[in-house]
């Protein structure tokens, strides 16, 4: 990954990264030599530090926070930057738009990033910080960037679950927009939620994809349903908005016939069009 050029206002610097990949050698006189790269859409750059131990909490894929930034700035252009150590972001964060850390080696299609960054920011606060919650491991993040929509998809072409997921929540937001007494957090928030949920559905074999054991017996539509319930203990969400939501999880793959909202009717709509992509010539946000 190419450093981005350093700002010398630390004011335009984001306060959160994606850790991309660390290096850790021994020290000359003892202790851990530490070299990371790490990526926002905004700034992009390597930094290392001494540090007396290994922190086993710093993995590949983790958000992180710089903490002892030199103060000459001829200093912060210097590739790695030298800091004084970098500091996990172990709480999920509402604030954070985690679609705006995520680098062109998880995923290269650029215009969906951007695009699923920019619905983030139409949701409701607690909807925010629920996503953010489900997301915040960073495994489970690269495999919802980077795994198939189906078992089918090509290995050379990573990220069909992503970009399907992208696609749905615009076609919703697109459909729903405007209309009395719906939400469009709601209608966004269980687009992306649905194929979230597809994350560990499948792993790569050397003869492409196939399903996991939690894929075979258990399934991304239950996956979700389980990783939100552990996530709502730790969101303040009201109770009318969760059961919403879960609602249109729900009832968006159910039988057309039964009690549904207006956001798991045009959820179940959205992912219809989002398998006929000719049939839709919408895309608002992308402009």
């Amino acid at each position: 990954m190419t450093p981005s050029i350093i700002p010398k206002d630390l004011s335009q610097w984001p306060g959160h990264f994606r850790l991309v990949s660390l290096t850790r050698l021994p020290g000359g006189q003892g202790g851990v030599e530490n070299r990371a790269v790490l990526y926002h859409d905004r700034l992009s750059l390597e930094v290392s530090w001494h540090s007396a131990s290994v922190d086993t909490r710093l993995k590949r894929g983790c958000l992180v926070a710089l903490k002892g930034l030199p103060a000459n700035p001829d200093v912060r252009a210097k590739q790695p930057m030298p800091i004084e150590r970098l500091e996990l972001l172990d709480k999920p964060l509402a604030s954070l738009n985690p679609f705006q850390t995520i680098p062109p080696s998880w995923q290269s299609d650029r215009a969906s990033i951007a695009l699923a960054a920019k619905l983030f920011e139409t949701l409701e606060r607690p909807f925010r910080h629920l996503l953010n919650v489900v997301l915040w491991d960073g495994g489970r993040c690269y495999r919802f960037l980077t795994g198939p929509a189906i078992s089918s998809d090509s290995p050379a072409h990573p990220g069909g679950n992503f970009r399907q997921a992208v696609e749905v929540a615009e076609h919703g937001y697109e459909l729903l927009k405007g209309l009395p007494d719906t939400s469009l957090s709601v209608m966004v928030s269980a687009a992306l939620l649905a194929h979230i949920g597809k994350a560990d559905e499948f792993r790569r074999t050397d003869a492409g994809y196939t399903l996991s054991e939690r894929g075979y017996w258990v399934g991304g539509q239950t996956t979700i349903l389980e990783w939100l319930a552990v996530a709502r203990t730790k969101v303040v969400i009201p109770e009318h908005q969760y059961l919403a939501l879960v609602h249109a999880l729900i009832a968006s793959r159910g039988n057309p016939a039964e009690r549904q909202s207006l956001e798991a009717t045009t959820l179940a709509v959205a992912i219809r069009l989002g398998s006929h992509r000719q049939a839709f010539t919408g895309g608002r946000l992308r402009n």
